[in-house]
């Protein structure tokens, strides 16, 4: 799979801001979130999410905003037709 596209708006002391742009085809690589975290989806799809727990496929619905604590360790890919869009909010 290809790399999906990452672009980082605000850094600073308070909150990481990191618009991620995953295409069919397309994956974050494996990782672990050193800090708690919001995902705020943009364009909806399905990702497939890989962890030492498994496999699971998640619905991204627009606007529909979840939170994930730190020591999250999981790969993002998509394998369906659809670019999928998030907002991931760091909270540092």
């Amino acid at each position: 799979m290809q790399q999906a596209r990452s672009e980082t708006t605000i850094d600073n002391d308070v909150v990481r801001v990191t618009t991620w742009t995953i295409g069919p085809g397309q994956t974050t690589g494996p990782h672990r979130h050193a800090l708690d975290y919001v995902v705020v989806p943009v364009r909806g799809g399905e990702l497939v999410m890989t962890s030492a727990d498994g496999v699971t496929r998640t619905t991204m619905e627009p606007g529909t905003s979840y939170f994930r604590s730190a020591g999250v360790e999981h790969e993002v890919s998509n394998d369906g037709e659809v670019t999928v869009v998030f907002v991931e909010v760091e909270v540092v």
